[in-house]
């Protein structure tokens, strides 16, 4: 058994403060087992690192970001985590409205601007790395070069009408930023409207990145509006496509957090973990953890350095959203989406 795979019942480790308990495949021993609820392609990856680096063994459970989001519902009374890490400050906002999160700390970090940016004035939860949660991936075989979609309007070209995809906010955490971007970005009626003639367009709405993407493979559409990180790892696959990264690009940050529950020597080694993250070894591990998706993000701590991979994007016109704004509109949006456009 791997030391990342070592844990101890919650309760127990609950109880023990000053004792020490031994993990014998790790070979040393240690207070407490840290429990991470995570959504990213390299959280496991990240997680052995750290025990590795660190000794302090780590329990992670690791879903797609609705599931997780909806086993935090479902726990909130009760949780069963200790640091939660996934895509969306909207989400972080509500868990926070809801006392969830441990507010008031924040590990000494050198932010690039964007990094500061994306730091909440509560200091409830700490960005780690951005993606942008839409781009567009499409086959420039199947469309004419005039045709090529390079903004948001031209998905609704009758050149393309039936051949887009896209995910659906409602099962896919990523992409509620997305909608609601551009509902910022155009407006909230003028927004709604652009989605209404995306679906007039023949929009194919498909449950997550993975599904839309084997659409594209397939043919079935050949225009996908999917994850920045996504539509990068999957060249790798199918270098023929391309990426336009239309403007504006909505800021998806993927963020740490901090159970309130979390305390004492708990709480000591949960600040230490994010803080790890955001160390070189640990922007590091982010970065070879999933090639083929999450571990293409721009970094937000200087001195770290994006990989290669992130050129393809082009130039980027980025959108921030106000989680204070959005989190709350989450349950309308998803609605209003799953009413007139989902269906």
């Amino acid at each position: 058994m791997s030391p990342f795979l070592c844990t101890l019942p919650r309760g127990l480790r609950r109880l023990v403060t000053g004792a020490t308990l031994c993990c014998a495949a790790l070979g040393t021993a240690h207070a407490t087992t840290l429990t991470v609820y995570g959504a990213m392609g390299y959280d496991q990856h990240v997680a052995q690192a750290f025990t590795k680096a660190t000794g302090i063994p780590v329990n992670l459970i690791h879903l797609s970001t609705g599931p997780l989001l909806a086993r935090v519902q479902a726990e909130s009374s009760n949780p069963q985590w200790d640091v939660l890490w996934l895509d969306g400050n909207q989400a972080m906002q509500t868990f926070a409205a809801q006392g969830l999160l441990q507010c008031g700390w924040s590990p000494a970090v050198r932010y690039t601007a964007l990094g500061q940016q994306l730091v909440p004035p509560s200091h409830c939860w700490q960005p780690v790395g951005v993606t942008y949660a839409g781009v567009i991936l499409y086959n420039p075989k199947a469309i004419a070069e005039a045709d090529w979609p390079r903004t948001w309007d031209d998905l609704t070209r009758p050149a393309l009408r039936g051949k887009v995809g896209m995910d659906n906010p409602a099962v896919s955490g990523p992409t509620y930023p997305l909608v609601a971007g551009l509902l910022q970005h155009f407006g909230q009626g003028p927004g709604e409207g652009y989605f209404e003639r995306l679906k007039t367009n023949g929009l194919k709405v498909f449950p997550t990145n993975s599904v839309t993407l084997r659409a594209l493979q397939y043919g079935q559409i050949d225009a996908a509006v999917v994850q920045s990180s996504a539509a990068i790892g999957f060249l790798h696959e199918m270098p023929e496509l391309r990426i336009a990264t239309p403007a504006p690009a909505t800021v998806l940050p993927s963020d740490l957090a901090i159970g309130k529950h979390a305390i004492g020597p708990l709480q000591q080694q949960a600040r230490r973990f994010v803080q790890w993250v955001l160390s070189p070894a640990g922007q590091a591990a982010m970065q070879q953890g999933d090639p083929d998706a999450d571990s293409n993000f721009e970094p937000l701590v200087e001195g770290t350095a994006a990989l290669p991979s992130l050129k393809r994007l082009g130039t980027v016109q980025p959108l921030v959203l106000d989680p204070a704004v959005w989190g709350p509109k989450e349950p309308q949006v998803i609605d209003w989406f799953t009413a007139h456009i989902a269906r």
